[in-house]
């Protein structure tokens, strides 16, 4: 390893010498001090190599001997410098390139803020900006434990702030206090959808339905009872040194209470008994190129390999801060291909698909936990060579909801 390390540092130089005498042209260069490595000899000539301080001592034993010395290649890291040495601005060019990747890594790039609902994401950047987190600045300038503190201090909406560092990009994480809910505020209760009333019962309200009546959705049910205000009396004169305490304003009572009735929900397919279907056949291919504002050059793939495909189209682009975008980007397509699949059913199999569509369909509109009574399923028939199903669906459920709710 070391020898082949020292021979890559001197350099080497592969030649081939042609002529009638090169046996004496090898003893002339030995008795030059040239020493000749790896010495090949075929029909073609000698093939040899040798140091570069030694390839001009070669002059006067090829000029005695009559021989021809031609340089087949170069080896060893003078002839690469040599080679870098006529391209300085290029090197140049990678020496301030290497530098400001250096220079960038160690600075904040971007910020963004997560897990906001009701907090502006621009005071959260505002607050953070005067706090000394922003963007271009040293990432060692920044404490930012210390920044995390005086977010939650600022913000009293906020349950938890903490800071993540990726890299060059700072995510501030938000978490939210959850308010208690008021109760009161839903007010009176309605019907969640049309029904038969089979069970009405009121513990707090007025109800405005009775057994036995068919009521639609969104019809009030049990009236709230009315919010009576506490008659004026004196009030007290407010302390000015009092600090003014966190209280949940009273709210107006909610109707309670309970409706249960009877539901009917219903839904049909149809499923025709010869038909030309397109669906995925599992082959994709996928291609890359490069976008220029709105001109895209493809690299691979520019077009569907496939008669027939779906393509999804991604972008991928690369900011720095939160405006300044990097004008190109990469494009990639991903086609997935589409063939056109004939299918012809007997009446019985469209019967029963038509029937698994419908009965999917009626169940999503079931509401969970809802009592099923009855479950039936209809023909309807046809003339245009299709099997039309209706499936219907009894149940038994709590129709009562608060408006908001």
């Amino acid at each position: 390893m070391i020898g082949k390390l020292r021979e890559f540092w001197n350099g080497r130089i592969l030649i081939i010498a042609r002529g009638g005498q090169l046996a004496r042209f090898v003893n002339e260069g030995i008795r030059d001090g040239v020493v000749f490595y790896k010495t090949q000899k075929s029909e073609r000539g000698l093939r040899a190599q040798v140091q570069i301080k030694d390839f001009a001592k070669l002059r006067r034993a090829a000029r005695k001997t009559h021989t021809r010395v031609h340089i087949l290649s170069k080896y060893g890291w003078p002839f690469i410098a040599a080679r870098w040495w006529r391209r300085k601005s290029l090197l140049t060019g990678i020496l301030v390139i290497g530098i400001a990747l250096v220079s960038l890594s160690q600075m904040i790039l971007s910020i963004s803020v997560t897990g906001n609902t009701t907090i502006s994401s621009q005071e959260v950047f505002d607050s953070a900006e005067k706090l000394g987190l922003k963007t271009w600045i040293w990432q060692s300038e920044v404490d930012l434990p210390q920044v995390s503190k005086a977010l939650l201090e600022e913000f009293p909406d906020a349950a938890w702030i903490g800071i993540d560092q990726q890299g060059t990009h700072i995510e501030i994480k938000v978490v939210q206090k959850i308010r208690p809910q008021v109760t009161g505020e839903a007010g009176n209760l309605v019907a969640s959808k049309a029904g038969l009333i089979q069970e009405l019962i009121v513990i707090q309200g007025t109800p405005l339905v009775h057994e036995g009546q068919l009521v639609k959705e969104g019809q009030v049910l049990i009236q709230a009872p009315y919010y009576v205000q506490q008659p004026p009396g004196a009030i007290p004169k407010p302390d000015a040194n009092a600090k003014p305490k966190e209280t949940v304003p009273k709210a107006a009572p909610a109707a309670k209470g309970f409706a249960r009735a009877r539901v009917w929900y219903s839904a049909e397919a149809a499923v025709p008994l010869v038909e030309d279907r397109v669906e995925e056949s599992g082959q994709t291919a996928k291609g890359w190129g490069i976008k220029f504002g709105s001109r895209v050059i493809m690299v691979t793939t520019p077009e569907s390999p496939f008669p027939f495909a779906d393509q999804e189209v991604k972008n991928h682009t690369w900011t720095l801060g939160r405006n300044w975008h990097f004008p190109v980007e990469i494009v990639s397509i991903n086609y997935q291909e589409l063939r056109t699949v004939h299918i012809e059913r007997t009446q019985d199999e469209a019967r029963l698909v038509a029937e698994e569509l419908a009965g999917a369909e009626v169940h999503k509109k079931v509401s969970p936990g809802a009592n099923i009574l009855e479950e039936k399923v209809r023909s309807i028939p046809q003339s245009n060579g299709e099997e039309r199903i209706r499936v219907e669906v009894e149940t038994y459920e709590d129709l009562a909801v608060y408006p908001n709710s």
